[in-house]
């Protein structure tokens, strides 16, 4: 009997039904890697911060980001008289200070590789030495996730600044009951002296927190949390 197919035949299909598991299968890598029809979009990327002070002044006094939020220049950070923090062409970040430019009225807060600033962010300083920051999402291992992504150390003891519309002082019996009433409408206040989140405000948000459902902690979980006390 005739041979209808030869060996060449088939090695051609083959090739040809290779190249199209190809081509699937970058697709779908590509699709993962830019989050496909935009899933996951608004997610906020989480940073563990290493360094947080105030930055009295910039070296380079046109320092700014660019349109892809990546510093547009290097410059130096001036923490102090003996400290600062170099920040070179590329480093990505953003401004969140409206004021930078203006002596002692930002603070820094960076992640850290060793002494190079892997990422950062300009920020207003508050009262004193504090800086305030987002809501506090989740408690873990020593360190407050932000409902902004930031991670934080945490003091054991959190101050709690809670009052309601009459200034009388509001009680939680557990932190869990804190997050189910306030969610995410508090601010957390660090300490630079500290080095760490010292206390929440109740009713107040930073001008730069996202709205976001936040994630109250189960049951198990409440151990992990830190005392809250009330204060003035």
């Amino acid at each position: 009997m005739r041979q209808i197919f030869s060996i060449r035949f088939f090695m051609a299909v083959g090739a040809v039904v290779g190249l199209f598991f190809l081509l699937t299968t970058i697709f779908a890598a590509r699709e993962v890697i830019e989050g496909g029809d935009d899933a996951g979009s608004g997610a906020s990327e989480p940073h563990r911060i290493d360094f947080v002070d105030r930055v009295f002044s910039s070296r380079n006094a046109e320092f700014r980001f660019d349109d892809d939020g990546l510093a547009a220049s290097d410059t130096e950070l001036i923490i102090d008289g003996s400290r600062s923090l170099r920040v070179v062409t590329g480093t990505p970040g953003e401004n969140l200070c409206p004021e930078f430019g203006e002596l002692g009225v930002c603070a820094v807060v960076a992640d850290l590789l060793g002494e190079a600033v892997v990422w950062f962010a300009l920020v207003p300083m508050g009262a004193g030495d504090t800086v305030e920051f987002p809501a506090i999402d989740v408690l873990d291992d020593g360190r407050a996730r932000l409902v902004n992504g930031w991670e934080l150390p945490y003091a054991p003891v959190l101050d709690r600044r809670c009052r309601d519309a009459d200034g009388d002082e509001v009680e939680f019996d557990s932190y869990r009951e804190f997050r189910e009433v306030l969610g995410d409408d508090f601010t957390s206040i660090y300490s630079i002296t500290s080095r760490r989140l010292e206390a929440v405000v109740c009713g107040e948000r930073v001008p730069y927190a996202p709205v976001v459902s936040t994630t109250v902690p189960s049951s198990t979980s409440t151990p992990a949390a830190p005392t809250t006390n009330s204060g003035s």
